[in-house]
């Protein structure tokens, strides 16, 4: 006789293989220390870095953009460092990929916003992929920047002016921080310069570049060390 004919064993047979899949998606990634732990280099974030973190969610980023890189060739390659941005910055053309995000990378974010719509790009790695001034006008003009995009702008963090809010300046200096918790950069240049050592002395002029010194670099640094004061 089939099982199907005996509700009480359909029952059971049922809720025994929802409890086996509750203890392995559930119960044992929660044993798993790796979880709270964070990586090396993993921060928790400044003051300012929190309060963009608060305006990334109320303006509904986590709606278009994840915050998660796949163990995939073609997510770790995308979202990596190309031949043209590693010739910009190191005088060297190359490809860096973004490592895959890891559970210690996320200690800090309560609530997490991985995401699970990908409208716009992966943010994971974003952090200093750009200079600040590239935020803001892609803040305030997405088109400028991305020919094509179809973000909203964001004019209610400009002034009349169009001069960045307390607000658009806390954002952008959460989105640098996305992916340095993680030193992914420089380790793939380490990895290159120990397979070309006849690149060092173009290596060694070409420093990672650090934030551009524009005004919205400048008001977003005197932010942060108010936060700081404040923290």
């Amino acid at each position: 006789m089939s099982i199907e004919k005996k509700p009480f064993l359909l029952i059971l047979f049922v809720f025994i293989l929802m409890m086996i899949g509750t203890y392995v998606t559930v119960i044992v990634p929660l044993l798993d220390e790796s979880l709270n732990t964070p990586t090396p280099d993993t921060t928790d974030y400044t003051a300012l870095e929190k309060a963009g973190r608060k305006v990334y969610i109320k303006d509904g980023c986590v709606n278009c953009h994840t915050q998660q890189i796949r163990s995939l060739l073609e997510e770790t390659q995308r979202y990596g460092m190309g031949e043209e941005e590693t010739f910009k910055r190191f005088g060297v053309r190359t490809l860096i990929q973004a490592p895959p995000s890891q559970p210690g990378e996320y200690v800090y974010d309560k609530p997490h916003l991985l995401g699970t719509r990908r409208t716009g790009p992966d943010l994971a790695r974003v952090g200093g992929k750009y200079d600040n001034s590239w935020h803001i006008n892609h803040l305030r003009d997405p088109r400028s920047t991305s020919p094509g995009s179809i973000m909203p702008s964001h004019t209610w963090l400009f002034d009349k002016k169009g001069k960045p809010s307390k607000d658009a300046r806390a954002l952008v200096s959460y989105l640098q921080k996305l992916g340095n918790n993680i030193k992914w950069r420089e380790e793939g240049l380490k990895q290159y310069r120990k397979l070309h050592p006849e690149k060092k002395e173009i290596l060694d002029k070409e420093d990672i570049k650090k934030e551009e010194t524009d005004p919205s670099t400048e008001e977003i640094k005197e932010q942060k060390k108010d936060g700081e004061k404040n923290d």
